[in-house]
């Protein structure tokens, strides 16, 4: 089946929110569109529809780390929902990471195994952490490591 990849644009939100709804139970329709409002904040969320144009794959991306200490991309939802190629849409959603890390000068990209329940929570980890679970890997990966990430509620 033929995929693309791109950021989530505004056609696609409302699409979206199906698979944040199920992925992020407390994250409420008013509060998904205020997250994604604008291009700028649309560039960080990487979709995977298709030929039908059905997204089957969604990430967000947040970069951390400034100055002296060591930037690395932060991905906490990191979601496919193929049935039939699975391994290719997260492949494609990893090499999309991946190239978006190098463009931010990251060195590393973590990928989160805990998703959490509301976006306040999110907020809160990225800015202040722990950032000791999950799938740690350097931008010099070309390829979705052979890992199996299962999501666990924080």
């Amino acid at each position: 089946m033929g995929y693309r990849i791109g950021t989530l644009n505004a056609r696609d939100v409302l699409r979206a929110y199906t698979l944040i709804e199920r992925a992020m139970p407390g994250v409420d329709l008013e509060q998904w569109i205020a997250l994604t409002a604008t291009t700028l904040l649309c560039r960080c969320w990487f979709v995977v529809k298709d030929s039908e144009g059905y997204i089957r794959g969604l990430a967000y991306v947040a970069i951390k780390g400034a100055g002296d200490r060591q930037r690395q991309a932060e991905v906490p939802l990191f979601i496919s929902v193929s049935l039939v190629d699975n391994r290719e849409v997260l492949s494609m959603l990893f090499s999309e990471v991946r190239s978006f890390a190098i463009a931010e000068d990251c060195r590393t990209i973590h990928i989160w195994t805990a998703t959490p329940p509301d976006w306040s929570v999110m907020t809160d980890f990225l800015e202040h952490g722990p950032w000791d679970h999950g799938l740690i890997c350097g931008v010099d990966s070309a390829v979705l490591p052979d890992y199996s990430i299962l999501p666990v509620k924080m």
